[in-house]
């Protein structure tokens, strides 16, 4: 591989009065040296929650598909590591302290679904 590879996924959510407030979920992966980091972020109303992963390196296509598997069925941060531990997808849950606040590319970066 020559540059990093970096994949984005967004799915927005309309204010529904009385069924749900407006929002958004973000699923994206980007290689990095130790492997894969993969991302999702639940953004409402300023509010930021994520839930961060370290997969194997080699695990980019695998991760980029899962993640459109995610975002096309509606699965939040309460759900995808279960998804990921069903599919048998290796991973290492990063703590708070060691998420990126967010997952982008560099310049010169691979842009695999933007």
């Amino acid at each position: 591989m020559t540059g990093k590879e970096y994949c984005r996924y967004i799915r927005t959510y309309s204010e529904l009065e009385g069924l749900q407030r407006a929002h958004t979920v973000v699923y994206c992966a980007q290689t990095v040296p130790g492997g894969v980091l993969a991302q999702l972020r639940w953004e409402q109303a300023g509010r930021v929650q994520c839930s961060t992963v370290l997969a194997p390196q080699g695990s980019f296509a695998r991760m980029m598909q899962l993640l459109r598997y995610l975002c096309e069925n509606s699965i939040g941060p309460e759900q995808w590591l279960e998804v990921l531990e069903d599919v048998h997808q290796p991973y290492r849950l990063l703590p708070e302290a060691q998420q990126p606040a967010d997952i982008h590319p560099e310049s010169g970066c691979f842009c695999g679904i933007c």
